[in-house]
Parts: C-alpha cells; sequence; structure tokens
C-alpha cells in the first residue's frame, strides 16, 4: 500500500547508536520505528480504505443506464376495445443525459476524498512514529537512571566499608554506621523498582507494534544532543507538515463538493427513442421524446449553501491551524533553547564544581579535617547534579520529539534521518 519510506531513524541525536557492541537484546530506534511502520494497529487499517476509495471513484465514475420501456395501451377493454385487436404497443429506449459536468465533479470529490485519507494516514505516521519514540525515549531514561543509581549504591557501598573499618578504630560512630546501611539498602530498593520499571516501559514500547519485546535494553545515549536549525527554517518547514498538509486537503475536499452540490442543482434532460405499433391499423411509428424538469426553484439549493459554508469553515480551519503551528514551534523552540543553554552551564560549571568539592572534601576527610558526613554530602551534591543533568537531557528530547511530530520532519542539523516518509501505494 505505501511509497517506499526511508528507512533511517527518526531518532534524534539521543538516539545516536552508542560506541559499544552490540547484544542480540538491545533494540535500535530504526528497528523500532520499522516495525512501527509495519505493525501499527493504527495503520494497518488504511490499505482497507484505500480500497473503499477506490471503490467510490470507480463509482463516481459510471454513467446513467440506458431504460427500457414497454407500453400497451387499448387492451382488455369492451366493444371494440375488447381483447387485443385494437392493441397500441409501445417500445422505447430512454437515457438520461447528466448536465453541468457532474460525473466529472463526482470524480474530483472521490479523488480529493482519496487524498484526504492519504493525508490522514501522513498524519497518524508521524503520530505514531513519535509515540515509538517517546517510548523508546523513557526506556532510555529508565537506563540511564539505573547506571545513576548503580553509582550511587557503589558509592555507599564504599562509604559503608570504609565506615565499618574507622568504627571498629572508634572513629566513627555506630549512628553514621546505621545511616550509611539505611543508604545502601534504599539504592538497593530503588535499582529492584527500577528494574521492574524497565520491564514495563519495554513492553510499552513493544505494543507499537503489537508483539511482545525480543529485547531488554535500547541502544543510545542521552548525552548525544543535537544541533538545531534556526527558527525561520523551522517555521518555513510547518508548509509541509502532515497537520496543515491534513486542513488543506481537508479544504479542497471542501471545495469539491461545493461545485458538486452547485452541479447537482442544474437539471438534467432525458431523450428516447422507440417504435409504436398499431394492431388496429396493422401499422408501425417511430417515437421520439424529450424531457427536462421544470427548474422554477433550485433544487439543491439547500446542499449548495451548506456545501459553501463547509468550504469556508475549512478554509478558516486551515489558518487557525497554521497560526497554531506557529505558536507552538516558536514555544518548543525557546523551551528547547533553554533547555540546551541550561545542560551546557550544567556540564560546564555545576558538574565540575560538584566534582572539585567532593575531590577537596576527599582530601580533608583522608587528613581529618571533614568527617564521614561531609564526604557523604559532597557525593550527594555531585550526585544531585548529575540526576538533574539527566532530566533536563530527556526533557529536551522530549521537546524535540514533540516539535518533530508538528513539523513531521527530522529538524536535527547533520542528524540521522528521521520519520521514514509515505505510505505505499
Amino acid at each position: 500500500m505505501s511509497r517506499p519510506y526511508c528507512k533511517g531513524a527518526v531518532a534524534l541525536a539521543l538516539l545516536c547508536v552508542a560506541s559499544f557492541s552490540v547484544t542480540a537484546q538491545e533494540l535500535a530506534i530504526t528497528t523500532a520505528l520499522e516495525r512501527t511502520l509495519t505493525s501499527s494497529p493504527q495503520l494497518q487499517l488504511y490499505p482497507y480504505q484505500l480500497r473503499i476509495d477506490e471503490a467510490k471513484t470507480l463509482q463516481a465514475g459510471l454513467k446513467p443506464n440506458p431504460e427500457l420501456g414497454v407500453s400497451v395501451e387499448n387492451v382488455l377493454g369492451n366493444g371494440s376495445l375488447s381483447g387485443v385487436k385494437s392493441a397500441e404497443l409501445t417500445l422505447t429506449l430512454s437515457q438520461l443525459i447528466e448536465l453541468g459536468d457532474k460525473r466529472q465533479r463526482r470524480l474530483e470529490s472521490a479523488s480529493a476524498g482519496k487524498a484526504l485519507t492519504q493525508a490522514q494516514y501522513e498524519l497518524d505516521r508521524v503520530d505514531v512514529l513519535a509515540k515509538t519514540m517517546t517510548d523508546y525515549l523513557d526506556v532510555l531514561e529508565l537506563q540511564t537512571v539505573r547506571s545513576w543509581t548503580a553509582e550511587r549504591l557503589v558509592m555507599e557501598q564504599n562509604a559503608l566499608q570504609v565506615a565499618t573499618e574507622r568504627s571498629r578504630a572508634g572513629l566513627v560512630t555506630d549512628a553514621d554506621v546505621l545511616r550509611l546501611k539505611s543508604r545502601v539498602l534504599k539504592s538497593q530498593m530503588d535499582l529492584k523498582a527500577l528494574k521492574a520499571e524497565l520491564q514495563v516501559a519495554v513492553r510499552q514500547l513493544a505494543a507499537n507494534w503489537s508483539n511482545e519485546p525480543d529485547f531488554d535494553t535500547v541502544q543510545g545515549q542521552l548525552a548525544v544532543l543535537p544541533m538545531l536549525p534556526s527558527l525561520n527554517e523551522m517555521l518555513a518547514a510547518l508548509d509541509s507538515s502532515p497537520q496543515l498538509g491534513f486542513y488543506l486537503t481537508q479544504e479542497r475536499l471542501a471545495g469539491t463538493l461545493q461545485n458538486l452540490a452547485i452541479a447537482n442543482g442544474q437539471t438534467d434532460l432525458t431523450v428516447g427513442a422507440g417504435v409504436r405499433r398499431n394492431e388496429q391499423l396493422n401499422e408501425n411509428a417511430f417515437v421520439l421524446s424529450v424531457s427536462m424538469p421544470l427548474a422554477l426553484s433550485n433544487p439543491n439549493a439547500g446542499e449548495i449553501e451548506a456545501a459553501r459554508v463547509t468550504s469556508e469553515r475549512s478554509a478558516h480551519q486551515l489558518k487557525l491551524s497554521r497560526q497554531q503551528l506557529q505558536l507552538s514551534t516558536g514555544r518548543l523552540y525557546q523551551q528547547l533553547t533553554l533547555l540546551s543553554e541550561q545542560i551546557h552551564d550544567q556540564q560546564q560549571a555545576i558538574l565540575p564544581a560538584a566534582e572539585s568539592v567532593v575531590q577537596s572534601t576527599l582530601k580533608g576527610y583522608e587528613t581529618g579535617i571533614f568527617d564521614m558526613t561531609d564526604l557523604l554530602s559532597a557525593h550527594e551534591d555531585l550526585l544531585s547534579a548529575k540526576r538533574n543533568m539527566i532530566d533536563a537531557q530527556a526533557q529536551f528530547h522530549r521537546q524535540l520529539v514533540e516539535l518533530e511530530r508538528l513539523v513531521g520532519m527530522p529538524l536535527v542539523v547533520n542528524g540521522p534521518a528521521a520519520l521514514p516518509s509515505r505510505m505505499k501505494e
């Protein structure tokens, strides 16, 4: 049913393949998107709708069939008209001739209806791919948080081991050791909970193509951020967005329906020809007929007015949609710019500062200037900064997915190809 589509990932740079070896249980974004396009429940019904549209086009192109008429007069009466000796038998063949280009207008409307189905497919295709990308991102974020939690657990276990050894020498109180044990236990519980969440997220991702997951993890790195095009370039890309394409096609369909309503308001002509047999006179004669309804008023006036208003509404809807898309694009662009600046500040200033504090506190701890609480506090600040970084990166990529959904095309400069193009025909 569909046109060949690009097999590149819609992936945002976040979904760039990581530089580690790939296992059989690791899913790539390209595979996820291809599976979605092939097996998405939302897209699988479109081949049937296209066949319906083709049948409607066939129906729209049919011409009226001729009519065969037979009439018998002056039969089964009384007197001289008794029996069939005075019968008049008339055989006619008539044809309705459609005026006002009705057949052409029907074909135009059917073609516009098929184009609307195609536009709706493009809209749904982008939506299901964006949903797949969001679910993919959920799994990737959980994997990253799990690694962060594992790092925190290792730090707490090392601290507990050191505290336990120092407690034997009386340098650390039992309360501090118990506090550290509590932290280790909490981190272990967090890891267990994250494992369960990750399993649910994996199944949710596989549900996009209605299948059981055959993978445990996904490829990608949240830390890989794309470089965005300019706002003007994105606004220009809106002209070819699926949403605008849908409303534009809807406007064209409304226009063809208005033309069809006007055409249906014109009266048609019926012409006929035949032969008449008079038994009493034993004579034959040709019969010709022409008929046309008297158009004292337009029989389709209401439908014409309704079609005109519908056409105006579609044009207004297109205008509103364009304005809304421009506003949403501008808002998302500002949010992405702000997030990019925040991530840059965290990478360049906050994280290095937190790491420096950890190193200074560690040296002070070794010399007895700081105690275990100070060291743990410094480590917590560093881990908190890293977690904030993860949250900001995940939010950036989610905003980018939404922006790509609106525009319907990849916006990443020098990034991988995105959103496989069109449905097959």
